[in-house]
């Protein structure tokens, strides 16, 4: 999607009754993880609309998903602090071993519809992979171990091997 398109998407809205100390916890986030409010802000509404989505009409049941949600959430934010990239918000993207490698760095893949992983080998995998977060498809190649790559993912709707 190119800029024009993202920027024609995004609106100035005003919130009543948002509790203070909230806002000021997610402003420090922000600021802290070098992101704008508005861009952690639709993070955390993306997140929790996903889980009520999933919970349907029980509110209870998306509460309970938002906590765990809440928990990746923090956990993905300690994450930037690590030196690991994030590339999210995507609607596809295929990765090369040789793109990773040649990067250096482990990256986090989030909210993205469909990841293909190609040519990358398990030692390759557990190198420069963290985290796959948020993945409605993740492609893999047959020679990646299936449970090493679970052990990496959350919120990912289906695995397939090419």
């Amino acid at each position: 999607m190119s800029n024009s398109q993202d920027e024609n998407k995004k609106k100035t809205v005003t919130i009543r009754g948002v509790d203070m100390s909230l806002y000021e916890r997610l402003v420090k986030v922000a600021r802290d993880s070098g992101k704008t409010v508005g861009e952690v802000m639709n993070q955390a509404m993306s997140t929790f609309l996903g889980v009520a989505g999933k919970a349907g009409e029980k509110i209870d049941q998306a509460i309970s998903m938002s906590k765990d949600v809440g928990k990746s959430f923090i956990e993905g934010f300690n994450e930037a602090k690590k030196n690991i990239v994030i590339i999210s918000d995507l609607e596809s993207i295929e990765v090369k071993k040789e793109e990773l490698v040649s990067f250096g760095k482990p990256v986090s893949f989030r909210n993205i519809g469909k990841l293909v992983l190609v040519d990358i080998d398990q030692d390759t995998f557990n190198t420069f992979i963290d985290s796959i977060i948020s993945v409605n498809e993740l492609v893999i190649p047959r020679n990646l171990n299936k449970f090493f790559v679970l052990q990496k993912c959350k919120f990912v709707k289906k695995i397939t091997q090419s």
